[in-house]
C-alpha cells in the first residue's frame, strides 16, 4: 500500500499518542523501518514530510573534472561504465558512480542512452546450474597492488582456480581457465565485457579463440 498524506498524518498521530512503532505502522501498512524514517525527518525539520513524486534529493550537476577523468579513462581502456568505476577508483583515487559515468559517456558520444526496456532488467539468478562444470564464472579483482583472477563453478560454487598477477591480461585469464579445466570439461564460461575476455576494438580475441578451441561457449 502506498503512503499518502492522510495515512502519513495518521501514522504520526499514533506516534504522538504514545503508540509503539509497530502499532503506528498498521495505519498505512508500511514497514517499521519506514516509520522510523518518517519520524526522523519529522523530528529534524519540525514539519510533516512531503510524500509523492519529485521530492527526493536534488540532481547533482556533472562537473568538468568528472567529464575529463571519464573521457581519459575510457580512451585508455574502452570498457563499460561499471568497469570504469573501479578503474577510476584505482587510477585516479576518485569515486564516480557507474550510472553517472554512463551519463557522461552518453554526453561524450561513447555510449547510447538506455532504452526503457533496459532500465528494468529481469531478475538475475547468479547460481542456477544443477551440475558442476556446466558453467563457470571468471572475473578479476584489484586488491593491495595485485590483480586476482578467479574461476568459480556455478553449481557447486567451488573455486576452481585463483591466481595473483601484476597486470590483468588475456594470458592470465587463459592460464586461470587452463587450471580450471584440470577438473574436467567445461561447457560454458560466464564473464563480463572486459578487454581480457572480449575484443573491445572489433578485432580478434585470444581468450575467445581459446574457449572456441576447448569447445566452451562464452556467455557475456
Amino acid at each position: 500500500m502506498k503512503l499518502n498524506k492522510s495515512k502519513l498524518l495518521e501514522t504520526l498521530r499514533r506516534l504522538n499518542d504514545g503508540k509503539t512503532v509497530y502499532q503506528a505502522r498498521k495505519a498505512a501498512s508500511i514497514s517499521v523501518r519506514r516509520v522510523y524514517q518518517i519520524r526522523q525527518i519529522y523530528d529534524e525539520i519540525g514539519e510533516i514530510p512531503e510524500i509523492g513524486k519529485k521530492v527526493g534529493h536534488p540532481i547533482k550537476m556533472i562537473e568538468q573534472w568528472e567529464i575529463e577523468i571519464v573521457k581519459d579513462a575510457y580512451e585508455r581502456y574502452r570498457v563499460s561504465a561499471d568497469t570504469l568505476e573501479r578503474v577510476i577508483d584505482r587510477d585516479y583515487r576518485k569515486h564516480i558512480g557507474h550510472n553517472r559515468i554512463h551519463k557522461i559517456l552518453v554526453e561524450l558520444g561513447f555510449a547510447k542512452p538506455k532504452e526503457d526496456k533496459d532500465i528494468r532488467k529481469k531478475k538475475w539468478k547468479r547460481y542456477e546450474r544443477r551440475h558442476s562444470l556446466t558453467a563457470v564464472h571468471i572475473d578479476r579483482h584489484y586488491f593491495k597492488g595485485k590483480w586476482v583472477c578467479g574461476v568459480e563453478d556455478d553449481a557447486s560454487r567451488k573455486l576452481l582456480a585463483l591466481i595473483e598477477c601484476r597486470h590483468e591480461t588475456t594470458e592470465e585469464s587463459i592460464k586461470a581457465m587452463e587450471i580450471a579445466l584440470m577438473y574436467g570439461r567445461i561447457r560454458q564460461c560466464i564473464c563480463d565485457h572486459g578487454s581480457q575476455f572480449v575484443s573491445n576494438l572489433g578485432g580478434d580475441s585470444r581468450f575467445v579463440a581459446f574457449l572456441e578451441k576447448k569447445g566452451i561457449k562464452q556467455i557475456l
